[in-house]
C-alpha cells in the first residue's frame, strides 16, 4: 500500500466489487418490481371476476319470467333468450330504481364485444329505443365463453328450445370461460319454478 493513497489495483478491485453489488441490487430490484406488477394484475383480475360474478348472479337470481317485446313491439319467443352460437343472453330482471315512479323491471343483455363481456341495461323491460341503455364491461380479454342451460337434467346450448321452454326459465345456467389460459365455471340457479301463464 502506498503511503500517499491507494494503488491502482486496490481501486480496480474496489470498482469491481461495487459494480457486482450494483448488478445484484438492480437484479433484485427488477425482480421485485416484476413480482409486484404480477401480483397487482392478479389481484385486479380477481376483483374484476368477483364483481362480474356478483352482478351476473344478482341479475339471474332476480330474473322475472314475463313476456317481452322487441324494439318494434313484436312479441319475443321466450322470456329468457340465448341464440345458438352467439354466447349472448337477454332477459328481464328486477333492478332497484332510484325513483319509486319507475318500474324495477329492466331488460338486461349480456353479450361479447371485442373479447369483452358486456352488460347492457335498458331503462324498461320492453324498451322501444335500442340505443337507450347503460353499458358495463364486466370481464376484459376473454379467450372463450360458453353459456348453457339445464332443462330436465339435460344441458342445452341455447334457450328456449321449444314452445314449452319459451314459458320457463332454465333450472340452472352454466357460464364457462377462459381468461389468460385459466378456465372458470359459474353455475347459477335462477330459482324460478313457475311458467308464464299467457
Amino acid at each position: 500500500m502506498n503511503k500517499n493513497g491507494f494503488t491502482i489495483i486496490e481501486v480496480l478491485v474496489s470498482l469491481i466489487i461495487l459494480s457486482m453489488i450494483a448488478i445484484v441490487s438492480s437484479s433484485i430490484l427488477q425482480s421485485s418490481l416484476e413480482s409486484h406488477k404480477e401480483t397487482s394484475e392478479h389481484l385486479n383480475s380477481i376483483k374484476e371476476l368477483n364483481l362480474a360474478s356478483t352482478i351476473i348472479r344478482r341479475d339471474l337470481r332476480h330474473i322475472a319470467n314475463v313476456s317481452s317485446k322487441d324494439f318494434y313491439g313484436n312479441k319475443i319467443f321466450g322470456s329468457l333468450v340465448s341464440l345458438p352460437n352467439e354466447n349472448n343472453l337477454m332477459f328481464t330482471s328486477s333492478v332497484k330504481s332510484l325513483s319509486n315512479d319507475v318500474s324495477d323491471l329492466k331488460r338486461i343483455h349480456y353479450q361479447i364485444e371485442d373479447n369483452n363481456l358486456i352488460r347492457k341495461q335498458f331503462f324498461s323491460s320492453n324498451p322501444y329505443n335500442q340505443d337507450s341503455f347503460t353499458e358495463s364491461k364486466l370481464i376484459h380479454d376473454l379467450d372463450e365463453l360458453n353459456i348453457s342451460f339445464l332443462n330436465e337434467n339435460k344441458w342445452q346450448q341455447s334457450w328456449p328450445t321449444s314452445t314449452i321452454t319459451a314459458k320457463k326459465i332454465p333450472t340452472l345456467i352454466k357460464i364457462e370461460f377462459r381468461l389468460k389460459n385459466k378456465k372458470y365455471l359459474w353455475v347459477i340457479n335462477p330459482n324460478i319454478t313457475y311458467a308464464i301463464q299467457n
